[in-house]
């Protein structure tokens, strides 16, 4: 990505480049950062890196003067409570019921 002068004009600060604020290592993943902005609050970016501390940097990077937090793990999802007696269910029960009384006279 080259910069153009509105860009450098935008905030001399910022280190845009390949290396600088992105990366495009084979071994790169997709970390998600809560980066806080003077003046804007905060806001949720993804980030492509080869490692946390990475993509904390180039977040750096792109956004002089902000706070980057890595946001905690979600909560997992509850698992469903499920029936066991369903109509199949009962239908395999009554078959087996069937099959038994067949086999033992």
């Amino acid at each position: 990505m080259e910069i153009v002068p509105f860009q450098q004009n935008q905030d001399p600060n910022r280190n845009l480049g390949e290396g600088m604020s992105r990366t495009s290592a084979e071994r790169s993943k997709l970390y998600e950062l809560k980066i806080w902005i003077p003046g804007q609050g905060a806001m949720r970016d993804l980030v492509r890196a080869e490692s946390v501390n990475q993509a904390i940097q180039f977040a750096r990077n792109r956004y002089p003067n902000c706070v980057v937090e890595v946001p905690s793990a979600p909560a997992p999802k509850p698992r469903l409570a499920r029936s066991n007696v369903g109509p199949r269910e009962a239908e395999r029960r009554r078959l087996r019921l069937v099959e038994k009384k067949r086999d033992n006279p």
